[in-house]
């Protein structure tokens, strides 16, 4: 509940949040223009938009609306973007439908205890994890609700089994039925209970919500908060306790959205709160703006109609994907002057991991510095080549070939991320395309590897550079929300052998290397990614030695600044892109050789998500950490089950950002100045700042890396 607002808001946030009488006309005159164009739909789509096919959407996109209402409540509260909002209700949401199924609860009851867990959870997520970021920057406190969203969905995972259950939904025969026994045809389609059932809660959850946030103190302080969170603490508003407040009724109304949405869903799915749930309510708020509740509900209701025109005329579900990432472009891009305003107020950029000092020069050339560095790179080369005389083939290619991607994709986000402070939750998507193109080289027209490993490089690159032009209208926040808007239809739509089977590898055939390196060899195959991960590396520290690599440090710490130094900011974010995707697109061609081809689930929206915790965890600006945290997060997902394993990798990256903010890469930098410490002892020499650590630099001061940039390479 930190950060918001400008300086002259109202205090008591009257108008604030609610938006019910100042809309109340545009809203109207949306609601006639959508009715006056139903008869031109229903005229033009091939199949038409039947009566029943719209109040289905209705029906749906209510449930999707609750969600972008949480989603607007919290961007309101608090000023993040938050990826757990799926996520809050979710777990709570199957808790209630075990209880029904397996322990043969009452409906009621069980929606009941639903409720209430879902409260609950929220409550302390805000105790737990946000209020130990009350006055972070937001973007750092995002990426806590990526951490906060991997654990609750990893709870949601492992409930079905810990209650003896099959699948989280339709597994058991029954369901989650609601026992309204009421049922109705419009046609084409015939409506039950459950559809009755959210036509009636939903109405009256809005009437509440509205009465609450305008009539109620807790409410008024709310909006207040809302407006100006350190004028409402001045005023003596509790903002924190509001705080709690505020995430208890987010994840009610995600609970709620979830189990609603139990019957409805049909028989073997799951809640499973993953990026392509959160999108629909992603692209409802981003047209409501952020800030409109009302308008946030229209908006959910509109995705909902428009869902499901596209399931009757086309039965193509990803197509709905593509056409929310236009929505969201569309809405980010109309308002992208408020929201970069917003993020420059509230100091949006990544911060969280600084960059590791050089070597004092004092002691930069002695040989114990000199020789100890270069054994260490060794010592850590001579492991990553014995590593494989331990294991099975199977153990080489799933724990070996497998980690040596992820750690390319790694390096790729340290680049992105760590050095130019763009945000992405796509990269994996980036990689699949990448993968296509070099396996469908490979097996379609029989090219040289190395060739179609460089044409999936050069295809990760292009598609790269085409997200990153948003970025250069969107910043902060809402650019994660863009790179995940394109990370679900590249997953779900462009890499899906369902709607491009031609195009799509599933099956490569491995090659030899120069005629000498016979990649089915399991051990070899792992060598040629280790050597492939090398260059990688090698290239990435040239460029960030270089002033293209200065550049982007600069524009990371202060794009204003840097620009006022000459350097071209948009020409520096799109080469931090071009050379982040150019390494995605990289590995995914690896990828595609080491598992055989490119199929079904290869590249999941979610997995943006775990490429992001892990350079999280291993530190943003480090490479080496970065390749400590691909290790580790390889690791937990072999040794693990799904669940268990997000459950240890959101933890770790809210570990992280509570304790070490700048990653594994933070211990080995204060093991590193230790060593540096002890070195200048034995040999008598003055480290400035090693008793009391480093002068914090003067913040009225450019940042050393403008200055840096600046010099020629």
């Amino acid at each position: 509940m930190a950060g918001g607002g400008s300086a002259g808001a109202d205090p008591t946030g009257r108008g604030a949040m609610s938006g019910v009488g100042r809309y109340a006309p545009r809203r109207l005159a949306l609601i006639g223009g959508l009715l006056a164009a139903w008869p031109t739909l229903h005229a033009l789509l091939p199949d038409g938009l039947p009566a029943g096919v719209v109040l289905q959407g209705v029906v749906l996109g209510s449930l999707t609306g609750l969600s972008a209402v949480g989603l607007v409540l919290v961007y309101r509260a608090c000023r993040i973007v938050n990826f757990a909002q799926a996520a809050l209700g979710s777990a709570a949401g199957m808790l209630a439908t075990q209880l029904f199924q397996q322990r043969d609860w009452n409906y009621y009851a069980a929606f009941a205890m639903g409720v209430l867990v879902a409260a609950l959870v929220g409550a302390l997520a805000d105790k737990l994890v946000i209020q130990r970021f009350f006055w972070a920057p937001r973007l750092v406190l995002t990426v806590a609700s990526i951490g906060l969203a991997q654990i609750l969905s990893g709870i949601e995972m492992t409930l079905p089994s810990m209650f003896g259950g099959g699948g989280p939904l339709g597994g058991l025969s029954g369901g989650f039925k609601t026992p309204l026994d009421v049922q109705f045809t419009l046609s084409p389609l015939l409506f039950k209970g459950a559809h009755v059932q959210v036509l009636i809660l939903v109405p009256v959850v809005l009437a509440l919500m509205t009465l609450f946030m305008r009539r109620s103190a807790v409410g008024v302080g709310i909006r207040a908060s809302a407006a100006n969170a350190e004028r409402a603490m001045l005023l003596g508003i509790p903002v924190r306790r509001l705080s709690t407040v505020v995430w208890a009724v987010a994840a009610v109304l995600s609970a709620l959205s979830a189990m609603l949405a139990a019957p409805l869903i049909g028989s073997g799915s799951g809640f499973t709160s993953g990026p392509g749930l959160l999108l629909p309510a992603l692209a409802a708020a981003v047209l409501a703006r952020m800030e409109s509740l009302p308008r946030a509900m229209l908006a959910g209701v509109g995705v909902g109609i428009f869902q499901q025109a596209v399931f009757w005329n086309w039965s193509r579900a990803s197509l709905v994907d593509v056409g929310l990432l236009f929505a969201i472009l569309l809405g980010l891009l109309l308002q992208r002057d408020k929201l970069s305003r917003s993020d420059d107020a509230l100091g949006a950029s990544w911060s969280a991991a600084g960059e590791t000092p050089p070597v004092p020069t004092p002691i930069a050339r002695l040989p114990e510095i000199v020789w100890g560095r270069r054994l260490m790179y060794l010592a850590v080369l001579a492991l990553a080549v014995v590593i494989p005389n331990s294991m099975s083939p199977s153990q080489i290619s799933l724990l070996g070939s497998v980690t040596l991607v992820y750690a390319i994709v790694a390096v790729s986000l340290v680049v992105l991320t760590g050095w130019a402070g763009q945000i992405s939750l796509g990269q994996f998507a980036i990689a699949g395309l990448g993968a296509v193109v070099a396996g469908d080289l490979v097996s379609k027209t029989g090219a040289d590897l190395l060739f179609s490993l460089i044409a999936g490089s050069a295809a990760g690159m292009l598609v790269a550079v085409m997200i990153g032009l948003p970025a250069l209208r969107v910043r902060g926040l809402f650019l994660g929300v863009t790179t995940l808007a394109f990370a679900v239809p590249l997953s779900t739509f462009v890499l899906n052998p369902a709607n491009f089977g031609d195009l799509i590898p599933q099956q490569v055939e491995r090659a030899v290397v120069l005629s000498r390196f016979d990649l089915h060899d399991e051990r070899t195959l792992y060598y040629f990614c280790l050597v492939v991960l090398i260059l990688a590396l090698v290239c990435v520290t040239g460029i960030r030695r270089s002033r293209p690599g200065r550049s982007m440090v600069a524009v990371r710490d202060n794009e204003r600044a840097a620009a006022a130094r000459g350097i071209n900011v948009s020409r520096t974010k799109l080469a931090a892109f071009a050379v982040s995707g150019a390494l995605a697109g990289l590995a995914g061609g690896l990828h595609a050789v080491v598992l055989d081809g490119v199929r079904a689930g290869s590249f999941v929206p979610a997995m943006g998500f775990e490429a992001f915790s892990m350079v999280v965890l291993g530190g943003a600006t480090s490479l080496g950490g970065a390749l400590a945290g691909a290790v580790f997060l390889r690791y937990a997902q072999y040794v693990m089950t799904g669940g268990l394993q997000m459950i240890v990798t959101g933890a770790g990256l809210l570990f992280v950002l509570l304790v070490l903010p700048g990653g594994l890469a933070q211990v080995v930098a204060g093991l590193r100045k230790r060593v540096f410490i002890v070195v200048a002892r034995l040999r008598h020499i003055e480290l400035p700042g090693a008793a009391g650590g480093e002068p914090p630099p003067d913040s009225t001061e450019p940042p050393a890396q403008i200055e840096e940039a600046l010099v020629g390479a």
